[in-house]
């Protein structure tokens, strides 16, 4: 069975702690990095969540190495969004989703606009 693993920062931590997810605050990138590459190489992970701000500021190799891994699946989460137009928001919930199963879907009001 797979596992959810999630590194975030110590103010978001609690909340995925709640969730009955198995999480590590990570207070820098450094750290989080740390804690990645061990997570990576234990083999325990089937999706590894990193906080968007603590993945995008990794060491570009690492970043590039996760961006092409499979076994774990690591994906960004992101924190507080800004306020997005629709079809932007869409894009960005499709690529989660893309990244997290494998494949590219598409909502129902897309294909809608889409045969206009």
């Amino acid at each position: 069975m797979g596992r959810l693993m999630v590194i975030t920062t110590p103010d978001l931590a609690p909340g995925f702690q709640l969730a009955g997810v198995e999480t590590f605050a990570a207070a820098s990138p450094e750290e989080a990095e740390v804690l990645l590459r061990k997570l990576l190489a234990g083999g325990e992970a089937s999706l590894i969540a990193v906080r968007r701000a603590l993945l995008e500021a990794m060491d570009a190799r690492l970043r590039r190495q996760v961006e092409s891994t499979y076994q774990p699946v690591v994906m960004a989460i992101p924190g507080a969004m800004p306020i997005l137009a629709r079809e932007q928001r869409h894009r960005a919930i499709s690529e989660l989703i893309r990244r997290a199963i494998g494949f590219q879907i598409t909502f129902g009001t897309e294909q809608q606009e889409d045969s206009r």
